[in-house]
Protein backbone atom coordinates (compact mmCIF):
# COMPACT_ATOMS: atom_id res chain seq x y z
CA UNK A 1 0.00 0.00 0.00
CA UNK A 2 2.69 2.24 0.81
CA UNK A 3 4.49 2.23 -2.44
CA UNK A 4 1.36 2.73 -4.48
CA UNK A 5 0.30 5.61 -1.88
CA UNK A 6 3.79 7.09 -2.79
CA UNK A 7 3.58 6.55 -6.54
CA UNK A 8 0.47 8.14 -6.85
CA UNK A 9 1.55 11.08 -4.63
CA UNK A 10 4.83 11.70 -7.22
CA UNK A 11 2.42 12.14 -9.99
CA UNK A 12 1.68 15.34 -7.93
CA UNK A 13 4.68 16.60 -7.12
CA UNK A 14 5.03 18.91 -10.26
CA UNK A 15 1.60 20.23 -10.39
CA UNK A 16 0.32 20.02 -6.26
CA UNK A 17 3.69 20.14 -4.58
CA UNK A 18 1.89 21.02 -1.40
CA UNK A 19 -0.56 18.03 -1.64
CA UNK A 20 2.51 15.88 -2.20
CA UNK A 21 4.29 17.05 0.41
CA UNK A 22 1.26 16.24 2.65
CA UNK A 23 1.24 12.82 1.34
CA UNK A 24 4.56 11.97 1.76
CA UNK A 25 5.04 13.53 5.09
CA UNK A 26 3.58 10.92 7.09
CA UNK A 27 2.72 7.33 6.22
CA UNK A 28 -1.13 5.76 5.96
CA UNK A 29 -1.49 2.87 7.87
CA UNK A 30 -3.96 -0.12 7.43
CA UNK A 31 -6.58 -0.90 9.87
CA UNK A 32 -7.91 -4.34 9.37
CA UNK A 33 -8.07 -4.78 5.74
CA UNK A 34 -9.77 -2.20 4.38
CA UNK A 35 -9.46 1.02 6.34
CA UNK A 36 -6.41 3.24 5.78
CA UNK A 37 -5.71 5.82 8.61
CA UNK A 38 -3.49 9.06 7.74
CA UNK A 39 -2.58 11.38 9.39
CA UNK A 40 -2.86 14.68 9.10
CA UNK A 41 -1.82 18.21 10.94
CA UNK A 42 -4.95 19.89 10.62
CA UNK A 43 -8.15 20.49 9.50
CA UNK A 44 -7.16 22.60 6.10
CA UNK A 45 -5.12 19.83 5.20
CA UNK A 46 -8.11 17.19 5.76
CA UNK A 47 -9.86 19.74 3.14
CA UNK A 48 -7.27 19.29 0.43
CA UNK A 49 -6.84 15.48 1.28
CA UNK A 50 -10.97 15.33 0.59
CA UNK A 51 -10.51 17.12 -3.00
CA UNK A 52 -7.96 14.46 -3.82
CA UNK A 53 -9.38 11.04 -2.10
CA UNK A 54 -11.78 9.74 -4.89
CA UNK A 55 -8.43 9.87 -7.67
CA UNK A 56 -5.81 8.70 -4.59
CA UNK A 57 -8.49 5.67 -3.86
CA UNK A 58 -9.28 4.53 -6.59
CA UNK A 59 -6.00 4.56 -8.10
CA UNK A 60 -5.69 2.27 -4.57
CA UNK A 61 -8.49 0.13 -4.84
CA UNK A 62 -7.33 -0.72 -8.53
CA UNK A 63 -3.81 -1.47 -7.69
CA UNK A 64 -4.46 -3.68 -4.31
CA UNK A 65 -7.57 -4.60 -5.76
CA UNK A 66 -9.47 -4.06 -3.02
CA UNK A 67 -13.03 -2.66 -3.53
CA UNK A 68 -13.96 -1.78 0.29
CA UNK A 69 -10.93 0.36 0.75
CA UNK A 70 -12.41 3.43 3.21
CA UNK A 71 -10.40 6.86 4.45
CA UNK A 72 -9.68 7.54 8.03
CA UNK A 73 -7.86 10.68 9.17
CA UNK A 74 -6.22 11.21 12.46
CA UNK A 75 -5.06 14.27 13.77
CA UNK A 76 -1.65 14.61 14.56
CA UNK A 77 -1.50 17.16 18.24
CA UNK A 78 1.70 18.33 18.81
CA UNK A 79 2.22 19.97 22.35
CA UNK A 80 3.18 23.44 22.75
CA UNK A 81 4.99 25.37 25.05
CA UNK A 82 3.23 27.33 27.41
CA UNK A 83 6.33 29.56 27.91
CA UNK A 84 7.64 32.02 25.44
CA UNK A 85 11.10 33.01 24.56
CA UNK A 86 11.85 36.87 24.87
CA UNK A 87 15.19 36.50 26.17
CA UNK A 88 18.05 35.95 24.12
CA UNK A 89 18.90 33.23 26.61
CA UNK A 90 15.68 31.38 26.22
CA UNK A 91 15.78 31.66 22.62
CA UNK A 92 19.13 30.24 22.49
CA UNK A 93 17.80 27.37 24.20
CA UNK A 94 14.47 26.51 22.53
CA UNK A 95 16.94 26.46 19.51
CA UNK A 96 19.67 24.63 21.16
CA UNK A 97 16.55 21.99 21.90
CA UNK A 98 15.69 21.61 18.47
CA UNK A 99 18.89 21.32 17.19
CA UNK A 100 21.28 20.13 19.52
CA UNK A 101 24.55 20.51 17.28
CA UNK A 102 23.87 24.28 18.28
CA UNK A 103 25.45 23.58 20.82
CA UNK A 104 29.11 22.76 19.49
CA UNK A 105 28.25 25.62 16.87
CA UNK A 106 28.42 27.98 20.06
CA UNK A 107 31.19 26.35 21.35
CA UNK A 108 33.45 26.20 18.63
CA UNK A 109 33.17 29.89 17.69
CA UNK A 110 33.48 30.51 21.45
CA UNK A 111 30.35 32.84 21.69
CA UNK A 112 28.92 33.88 24.66
CA UNK A 113 24.98 34.86 25.35
CA UNK A 114 24.48 38.35 26.85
Amino acid sequence: MQQVWNDYARTLEQSNPRLFSMLTAHAPRLKGSHVVIFPLRNETQEVELMKEKSSLFNRLKKELKNAKLQLEVEYIREERSQQKAFTSADKYKVLAEKNPSLNKLKDALNLDLE
